[in-house]
């Protein structure tokens, strides 16, 4: 069912090219709504500026980034991640880009599934695993579409 998931936006709604939003379930493995929350404010706004600078659209690996065919045998080209690093702790969102609307395929949409704290600089492949996992879900795509569906 669709209502198992939901869409909080973590970037201003109206924005003509992009969005970053949270996907919400009960499901263990979605985590970064809670993530988010449980952050201290510094970290907070420190991921704010990131997801309001991806909105711009530039150009910021020691923020965002994706994965290209080159890495993981292609298997997370939709995959997307937001990190900040703070003293010994790296603070990873993950999640995947769409393109939600039928009548503006530039529009593009990061949806932020889950949330993780790490030691070293390798990205576990297990959370891209998941991340795809979900992204496939029917359950998920029918959810982002229908956020994002034109009102006519």
């Amino acid at each position: 069912m669709a209502d198992r998931y939901i869409i909080e936006f973590a970037t201003p709604e109206n924005h003509e090219r992009r969005a970053v939003v949270f996907l919400v379930s009960g499901d263990a493995r979605i985590n970064s709504k809670p993530g988010f929350d449980n952050l201290n404010e510094n970290t907070k706004r420190n991921f704010k500026t990131k997801f309001d600078y991806w909105l711009s659209g530039k150009p910021y690996w020691r923020g965002y980034h994706g994965w290209d065919k080159s890495e993981f045998q292609g298997k997370y080209t939709h995959c997307f991640v937001f990190t900040s690093r703070e003293e010994k702790t790296a603070q990873r969102f993950y999640g995947f880009l769409c393109n939600p609307k039928s009548s503006d395929h530039r529009y593009c949409v990061c949806v932020l599934v889950r949330y993780r704290t790490k030691t070293r600089r390798e990205t576990d492949e297990i959370d891209l695993k998941i991340v795809e996992e979900i992204r496939l879900l029917t359950d998920v795509q029918n959810t982002v579409k229908n956020h994002f569906k034109e009102k006519t």
